[in-house]
Order: C-alpha cells, then structure tokens, then sequence
C-alpha cells in the first residue's frame, strides 16, 4: 500500500472514530435542550396566566 493511500485510510478511521464518539455523547446533549425548552416553556405558560389574571381584575374594577 502506498504511503498516501494508508494516510488517507488512517484519517478516514480516525474521522469514523469521532463521528462514533460524537454521536454517543450526543442525546445528552439533546436531553439538556429539551430541558431548558420545557422550562422557558413553562415560564411563558405562567406569564400568560398572570396577564389573563390581570386583565379579568381590571375587568371586575371597571364593572364596579
């Protein structure tokens, strides 16, 4: 085999090889991204529910 051509396979393992580990350190990374949405998520749940709360007091004010 000539000397180019081991190069080129060598690095072509060595690319598998991190690809490999990448994509098994991957789904943690997708778990701690789903988190942090679910969270932002959650505070636009809350503040949309803080808006409709005020907007229903301001209501019963201008009806008294």
């Amino acid at each position: 085999m000539s000397r180019s051509r081991s190069f080129n396979r060598f690095h072509r393992y060595l690319a598998r090889q991190k690809r490999r580990g990448l994509r098994a350190v991957l789904p943690q990374f997708q778990d701690a991204r789903e988190h942090q949405e679910s969270s932002t998520n959650c505070s636009d749940g809350v503040l949309r529910r803080l808006s409709l709360r005020e907007m229903e007091l301001d209501l019963m004010e201008a009806e008294a």
